[in-house]
């Protein structure tokens, strides 16, 4: 770029010459940075200082085209717009970061599914995407979760965040199974809905509390699938007609 003055170097060892006055007014982050005083043995690059982020090119490229009046270069898949999320959040810009989550909105991507949304759920917790993150902890519900599954997913992890999915996960099926021991208690309100109806009931013998077997041995069977390990999937109602 033209009179560039500083040059930002991705983890990948891709030069980019931008402008400090750019990244300033985008970024309090960068604008700290660039008002404290930087040390002479400064790395120095044809003549520009450089400063080293932990970002790859890819995402490196995207946020620094969406900081100038030129056609930002926004990534092909969904992993890479969270990456890139999680750039905006880390330096501070705000604007950027409001403007990613509507080109997400917009393309219309195809969430990832299986072992893929551990991967969103990871990527979303170390870039401290609180949305995204709870989202997603919600979507892993419906696949297995044990290291077979996931093994591939897990170098994406930090060791906080695979217990706090771990909790999550134990927290939802604890829940479930209360939800189905209430319906099995059928003799207290709001559940002693069922009664007796058939034609040979006496209508001095119906009575409430009662339960079809096939209903009671539907929420037996599902709270002891579920007791059995939090690991598996958890019943989502939404997938059946």
């Amino acid at each position: 770029m033209c009179d560039a003055d500083i040059i930002v170097q991705s983890c990948d060892l891709i030069n980019f010459r931008i402008h400090k006055s750019v990244l300033s007014a985008s970024s309090p982050f960068f604008s700290g940075m660039f008002s404290l005083p930087q040390p002479p043995d400064d790395e120095v690059i044809d003549g520009l200082p450089v400063v080293r982020l932990s970002e790859d090119a890819e995402v490196l490229n995207s946020l620094l085209t969406m900081l100038y009046p030129i056609p930002s270069v926004m990534p092909n898949s969904y992993d890479k717009y969270l990456m890139l999320l999680a750039a905006s959040q880390k330096y501070d810009m705000a604007t950027v970061q409001s403007r990613i989550r509507t080109e997400i909105q917009s393309r219309k991507f195809s969430m990832p599914t299986g072992a893929a949304a551990f991967r969103a759920y990871a990527i979303a917790s170390r870039g401290d995407l609180l949305s995204e993150r709870k989202t997603w902890a919600r979507l892993t519900l419906d696949f297995p979760m044990t290291f077979e599954y996931i093994c591939d997913e897990l170098p994406f992890f930090d060791g906080w965040a695979l217990r706090g999915l771990i909790g999550f996960r134990k927290r939802c099926r604890d829940n479930l199974v209360s939800c189905f021991q209430l319906f099995l208690n059928l003799g207290q309100p709001p559940f002693n809905i069922w009664m007796t109806c058939t034609a040979s009931t006496s209508p001095h013998y119906i009575y409430t509390g009662y339960s079809p077997s096939w209903l009671t041995h539907l929420f037996q069977q599902r709270i002891t699938e579920l007791g059995q390990a939090f690991t598996n999937p958890l019943p989502n109602p939404s997938k059946y007609p």
